[in-house]
């Protein structure tokens, strides 16, 4: 089997496993949760959850990726997942013992001191994620996508199962009192409790159902090789923060920089558009889990720079009919959530282009890690993310909620130029920018060709044919320009 077509095999896959269980969290619990929930509600929603992906990275002290280094690079697979594993145990529970006892302060902070109980479930969300990171790690590692895929299948289904079921199935019954001797029993006004509890019970299930990958550790730290991990992974820390504010911080900017007293409503709103946009962010995401430990694979191999070249052309055209199709088929797409939310449907386009740029990010920046400059990907998030938050504090104030939404693309095309440059110097990769380049004035013409034929007064169906020739025309040029891409 070729290259290219294992990466893109092994993508799907880990798609199954890392992006199915959010794709089904899209299709089920976005469509439901924005009809269920007010703004107001998604907006603390979309916060709280803005503050797990930053905080995330902390926990786990990024010590996944640097399993992968030190796993595959230097053949120390089971000192570095012991040693990490270890670390990362002691640091989390640290980090979340803190988080819990000072939840009212934090609260306060965030929503309001009324919300301390969600401080206190997210601790434990937190704990019990960074717990199973380094076990999935080894799982993608060792190629187990299937379990893999699995267990985190089983983590979005759980999950599901009791939102719906508490949002859904108790308050039909005739007399939900009957359910106090249940955990977490049904009460009315409570919508968001029952939310993040079943987070909660999901990220337990999980650490359950990892549980053979985890009692075979034998709890050390090499003291030496530890070193070296954290020296490695510790640049990746401030990268993983600055990821998380380029990538859902918008929605806590919004809620902050709106001078409206709806700012928080807005918020929501905001949150609940970009679920539609997230589809790409998802695509470019199982991009990243499959190409991650490839690119560590292959990069000893002969001619793994034009390898690399190819791959990141291949994202790029499948990248773009994404964009294509969502974008130019945006009203039908918009149906997926509430009406409460289509109003910002404005952001979707911006933000689908945001995340193509973030996936060409994923792809251009992997020579930081292969060449151990991991220095660089910090330098490159960071200066990112102080670009996100100059933007976002000086275009939400004058143009509003969509303002964080160019903030999210000005920031990605800026990372991926620093990127480029500054790889060239280090790992020669003959990326084909001239073609690449033909193919973005393609598809933005295209788009803006169907937003033409939207506003051309022609018969409803003929407007979907007419955009779906868009669609077709895109692939087939790619098709007759590309081909040997399938050939790979």
């Amino acid at each position: 089997m070729s290259q290219v077509k294992k990466l893109a095999g092994e993508t799907v896959i880990y798609g199954l496993g890392s992006i199915l269980p959010k794709v089904l969290n899209f299709l089920l619990l976005a469509p439901y949760l924005t009809r269920v929930l007010d703004k107001e509600n998604f907006g603390i929603h979309g916060i709280l959850y803005a503050y797990v992906a930053l905080l995330i990275s902390l926990f786990t002290l990024r010590l996944e990726t640097a399993y992968f280094r030190f796993a595959t690079l230097e053949k120390d697979s089971k000192n570095a997942y012991a040693s990490g594993f270890t670390t990362i145990l002691i640091f989390s529970t640290l980090c979340a013992f803190l988080i819990f006892m000072n939840a009212q302060v934090i609260a306060s902070w965030l929503t309001g001191p009324e919300d301390a109980r969600y401080i206190r479930w997210f601790s434990l969300i937190l704990l019990f994620d960074a717990l199973a990171a380094l076990p999935f790690a080894r799982l993608r590692l060792e190629n187990k996508a299937i379990k893999f895929s699995a267990i985190k299948i089983i983590n979005v289904l759980v999950s599901a199962v009791l939102i719906l079921s508490y949002l859904s199935v108790f308050p039909a019954l005739e007399n939900p009192g009957v359910l106090q001797g249940f955990p977490f029993y049904y009460s009315v006004g409570r919508e968001l409790d029952y939310v993040f509890l079943a987070n909660l019970v999901a990220s337990i299930v999980v650490l359950v159902l990892l549980l053979p990958q985890l009692i075979k550790v034998r709890l050390h730290i090499d003291k030496a090789l530890m070193k070296k991990m954290l020296m490695y992974s510790i640049p990746l820390i401030l990268v993983g923060i600055a990821a998380a504010i380029n990538q859902v911080f918008d929605r806590v900017f919004v809620s902050q920089l709106l001078p409206s007293a709806d700012a928080l409503e807005t918020s929501g709103a905001y949150n609940g558009a970009a679920k539609v946009a997230v589809i790409m962010s998802l695509f470019a995401t199982a991009f990243n889990y499959a190409a991650e430990p490839f690119f560590f694979k292959s990069f000893k191999d002969k001619d793994s720079t034009q390898l690399y070249a190819y791959v990141l052309k291949a994202f790029t055209i499948a990248g773009l009919v994404v964009f294509l199709t969502i974008a130019i088929f945006l009203d039908q797409a918009m149906l997926l959530i509430g009406k409460d939310y289509r109003g910002v449907s404005d952001i979707v386009p911006i933000l689908l282009m945001a995340y193509l740029f973030l996936g060409i990010y994923y792809n251009i920046s992997i020579w930081y890690k292969l060449k151990d400059k991991t220095y660089m990907g910090a330098l490159i998030a960071i200066t990112g993310a102080i670009i996100t938050i100059m933007c976002n504090v000086i275009l939400i104030p004058k143009i509003g909620y969509i303002g964080a939404a160019w903030s999210a693309l000005i920031c990605y095309i800026f990372m991926c130029i620093f990127a480029y440059t500054s790889g060239k110097r280090n790992l020669a990769i003959p990326y084909d920018i001239k073609n690449l380049s033909i193919y973005f004035l393609l598809a933005i013409s295209f788009y803006f060709i169907s937003l033409w034929i939207g506003q051309s007064g022609l018969h409803s169906i003929a407007q979907l044919v007419l955009k779906g020739l868009l669609v077709i025309a895109f692939m087939a040029y790619a098709f007759i320009k590309d081909r040997q891409l399938l050939k790979l």
